[in-house]
C-alpha cells in the first residue's frame, strides 16, 4: 500500500513531528499518568520508517511525565525497577537535550532506590522539573553538582518532618533558576535555594510567617502565588517585608489570604487576584491599606463573593483604583451588580480606565434580576463609547451560575445593538447563551 506521506524528506517529517504533535496526551486517570501513550512511543509503533525518525530525534524525548498519585488511600502503583529502567531508556534518547520532567511517587510505597541516581545522572540537563517524592529522598540528590539550565523547579512530598534537621541543599547551585513552586506543606526553610534570583514563587499550604520570610528572601519577584493558611497555635506576627519594587502580579488564596497585607509594600503591583476565597469587610480594608501604602497603579483585579452587605466597602475600594483596566467579580448577586453599574453610569469618574469587565452571578432565586438587567444595559450603553470621563468599555461578560430567568426581549435587542457596535458581549447561564 502506497502512502505519499512516507515519501517526504526526513527533515520535513521531523519538523512535522516537532511542530504538530502535543508534548503529552491528557490523562484522565486520577491515580497515575505514564508516558506509554505519549507521542514519541506512539510514533515508534506506526511503521519502521517513522520509528527510525522518532528514535533519531532527541527533541521528541526531552519531555516526560511519570506520575503515580494515589487518591483517597487507593494504591496506584509506584516507580519500581521496571519504570526506572523505562525512564532510563527514554532519557537516553533525549541525548543532551534540556529536559522537562514530572516525576511523581506520592503513593505509600517508596520508589525504587535507583531512581534518584538516574535523575542525578542527567541533572545538568534539567530545565523544567517537577519532583513529587518522599521527603527523605530529596537529601539523596547530589549536593555539589550544578544545575546549569534549570529554570523552573516544583517540589511536593509526603512524610514531611515537623521541623527539618537540616536544609536540603541539592538544588542550590542553579544559576538560571527563576521559578520555584513548593506544594504539600513543604516550607521554604526545608530548602537552600538561590532565593534572591527568583522572579516567580508559588507556595501552597503556607503559614503567614513562612510567606513573609520567603518574600523577604526574594526581592526580585515579579509574580507570586500564595495559598496562606493560618498556622495552628501561633501568635507570632510576621516581620514587615521591605518594599518589593519588581512584584507586578500577586495571587492569594487560603483561609488567611489577606493576613500579610499589613506587612507588605508593593509599589509596582499591577495585578491582584483574590478570587480563590470569599472576602469580608476586614479583607477589603486590608486591600485598601495595601493599595494606599504601596501607591501602586493596579490594572487588573479579581475578587470573589461580594454580597449586598459588602457592596459599599467594595465600591469604596474600586473608587481608589482609577488605573484599573480589567475587573473580574466572581460569585456575587443582582443588587451588587446593580450598584456597580449605577456607579459606572454616573459622571463621577468611577473606574475611568476600565476596558474589560467580567462578572459571575451565584445567588439562587434572586428577585432583583430584571432590575439588574435594565441597569446593566444602561451602564453598557453609557460606557460603549469613550468620553472625557472614561475610556470605552470594550468587553463585558456575565455568567449566571444558578438562575435561568431570561432577560426580556428589549434588553436582548439593546445588547445586540451594542454587539454590532463593536463591544464584546457574552451573557449566558449554564444552559443557553443570550448574547
Amino acid at each position: 500500500m502506497y502512502y505519499p506521506i512516507l515519501t517526504l524528506p526526513v527533515e520535513i517529517t521531523t519538523k512535522i513531528f516537532l511542530d504538530c504533535l502535543p508534548v503529552g496526551l491528557p490523562s484522565y486517570d486520577t491515580k497515575s499518568c505514564t508516558p506509554l501513550k505519549d507521542p514519541p512511543l506512539l510514533l515508534t509503533g506506526i511503521c519502521w520508517h517513522w520509528r527510525i525518525i522518532a528514535l533519531s530525534t532527541p527533541q521528541l524525548w526531552s519531555h516526560v511525565r511519570l506520575e503515580f498519585l494515589g487518591k483517597h488511600g487507593v494504591q496506584a502503583g509506584h516507580i519500581d525497577s521496571w519504570w526506572v529502567a523505562f525512564l532510563g531508556r527514554w532519557l537516553s534518547r533525549a541525548q543532551t537535550q534540556p529536559l522537562s520532567m514530572t516525576i511523581s511517587n506520592l503513593t505509600h510505597r517508596d520508589p525504587d532506590e535507583a531512581l534518584v541516581g538516574l535523575l542525578d545522572s542527567c541533572r545538568k540537563q534539567w530545565q523544567d522539573v517537577t519532583l513529587k517524592l518522599p521527603f527523605n529522598l530529596f537529601s539523596h540528590f547530589s549536593t555539589h553538582e550544578f544545575l546549569p539550565v534549570l529554570q523552573r523547579l516544583a517540589l511536593d512530598a509526603h512524610s514531611i518532618p515537623p521541623t527539618p534537621d537540616i536544609s536540603i541543599t541539592a538544588f542550590q547551585h542553579a544559576p538560571a533558576l527563576t521559578h520555584v513552586r513548593l506544594d504539600g506543606w513543604l516550607r521554604p526553610c526545608h530548602f537552600t535555594l538561590p532565593w534572591a534570583q527568583l522572579t516567580t514563587l508559588e507556595l501552597a499550604s503556607a503559614s503567614p510567617l513562612d510567606c513573609a520570610e520567603a518574600l523577604r528572601c526574594t526581592p526580585k519577584l515579579v509574580t507570586c502565588i500564595l495559598e496562606i493558611l493560618e498556622a495552628p497555635g501561633t501568635s507570632l506576627a510576621p516581620r514587615s517585608v521591605p518594599p518589593m519594587h519588581h512584584l507586578r502580579s500577586l495571587t492569594l488564596t487560603g483561609t488567611a489570604h489577606c493576613y500579610i497585607f499589613p506587612y507588605l509594600a508593593l509599589p509596582a503591583l499591577e495585578e491582584l487576584d483574590l478570587a480563590g476565597r470569599s472576602l469580608n469587610s476586614s479583607d477589603l480594608s486590608s486591600v485598601q491599606f495595601l493599595v494606599s501604602r504601596s501607591g501602586c497603579q493596579l490594572r487588573r483585579l479579581r475578587l470573589y463573593y461580594i454580597s449586598d452587605a459588602l457592596t459599599a466597602p467594595a465600591l469604596q475600594l474600586l473608587g481608589m483604583l482609577p488605573s484599573l483596566e480589567n475587573f473580574e467579580l466572581a460569585a456575587t448577586e443582582a443588587k451588587t451588580i446593580t450598584s456597580l453599574f449605577l456607579r459606572l453610569g454616573d459622571a463621577s469618574g468611577f473606574l475611568p480606565q476600565l476596558q474589560t469587565l467580567s462578572i459571575s452571578h451565584h445567588k439562587m432565586s434572586d428577585s432583583h434580576l430584571h432590575a439588574m438587567f435594565h441597569v446593566v444595559t444602561d451602564g453598557l450603553v453609557r460606557r460603549a463609547k469613550s468620553s472625557p470621563e472614561h475610556v470605552q468599555l470594550c468587553s463585558f461578560a456575565l455568567m449566571m451560575q444558578h438562575e435561568e430567568t431570561p432577560p426580556r426581549f428589549r434588553i436582548r435587542q439593546r445588547w445586540q445593538e451594542l454587539l454590532e457596535g463593536g463591544m464584546g458581549l457574552s451573557v449566558k447561564n449554564r444552559y443557553e447563551r443570550w448574547i
